[in-house]
C-alpha cells in the first residue's frame, strides 16, 4: 500500500468517525440511528482513536429524548471509557477543565486511576478556577462537591478561598464541603462569612455546622447573636446550641 492509498484510507475513516460522532451527539437523531452510530463510536474509541474518544466524552453533554434512553447511553459511554483506561486520560483531562458539566466525567476518571491521583487531579483543576463571576458555574460547583467527598486537609485548605466566590451556589456548596471535612482551619474562614455574607442560606448553613461540628464562636460572638436564626442560642462558651438541645 502506498503512501496515498494509506492517507485516503485514514481519511475516510476520520471521516466516517467524524459522521457517526455528530450522528450520536445529535439529540434530535432518531434513537435507533442514535445508538447505532454510538455503537460504532464506542468500537473505533476502544481501538485507541482519539478522536472516537473525545466524541464519547462529548455524549456527556446531550441530553435526548427519552431520558431513560439518554441515560443508557451514557452508561455505555461511561463504561466504554472506563474499559479503554489509561489511553482515554488525556481527553478525560482536558474534559474536566473544559465541559461545561463534568459529573460524568469525574465518574470515568474515579474509576480508571486510585483515589490519590483522582483527588489531585481534582486539585489541580480547582486551582485553575478563580472567584469571579462566570457564565456558567457548574463545573467549578461540581469539583467543589466531587471533593467533598474525598480526604485530606489539603482539600480544606484548597477550599477556603471559594467562602468569598462571587456565585452563591459554589460558597454554599464550599460551606457543605468544609463542613464534611472537619478541619478546624476553616473554622475562621466560616466565622466569618457566618457574620458577613450576604446570602441567609449560606449564613445558616453555616450556623448549623458551628452547631453540629461543637465550634466556638469565640471572636465574633456579638456578631453572631445578631444573625443567629430562629432555633438557635449561644451558650456561654460561645458554642451554638439548637433549641430543645441545650
Amino acid at each position: 500500500m502506498g503512501i496515498f492509498d494509506f492517507l485516503s484510507k485514514e481519511n475516510r475513516t476520520r471521516s466516517k468517525i467524524e459522521k457517526n460522532v455528530k450522528r450520536a451527539n445529535n439529540k434530535h437523531t432518531p434513537k435507533d440511528y442514535r445508538q447505532a452510530a454510538l455503537y460504532e463510536v464506542i468500537e473505533q474509541a476502544k481501538q485507541g482513536n482519539d478522536l472516537a474518544i473525545g466524541g464519547l466524552l462529548a455524549r456527556f453533554a446531550v441530553n435526548a429524548e427519552p431520558s431513560i434512553e439518554d441515560e443508557k447511553e451514557k452508561e455505555w459511554v461511561c463504561d466504554a471509557l472506563i474499559d479503554i483506561g489509561e489511553k482515554a486520560l488525556p481527553r478525560i483531562k482536558r474534559a474536566l477543565r473544559s465541559a461545561e458539566s463534568v459529573n460524568w466525567v469525574q465518574r470515568v476518571l474515579r474509576n480508571i486511576v486510585d483515589e490519590e491521583q483522582y483527588k489531585q487531579e481534582l486539585l489541580d483543576v480547582l486551582d485553575e478556577f478563580d472567584t469571579e463571576y462566570e457564565r456558567n458555574p457548574d463545573r467549578k460547583i461540581q469539583t467543589i462537591m466531587a471533593l467533598s467527598e474525598l480526604e485530606g486537609e489539603i482539600i480544606a485548605e484548597k477550599l477556603v478561598r471559594f467562602l468569598e466566590d462571587v456565585n452563591e451556589t459554589a460558597r454554599y456548596q464550599t460551606v457543605v464541603a468544609l463542613a464534611k471535612l472537619e478541619f478546624e482551619l476553616a473554622r475562621e474562614p466560616l466565622l466569618k462569612t457566618m457574620c458577613e455574607d450576604e446570602s441567609i442560606r449560606v449564613r445558616n448553613e453555616v450556623v448549623d455546622v458551628f452547631c453540629t461540628l461543637e465550634w466556638s464562636t469565640s471572636g465574633a460572638k456579638k456578631q453572631v447573636a445578631a444573625i443567629l436564626p430562629s432555633g438557635y442560642k449561644q451558650d456561654k462558651s460561645g458554642k451554638i446550641i439548637r433549641l430543645g438541645n441545650a
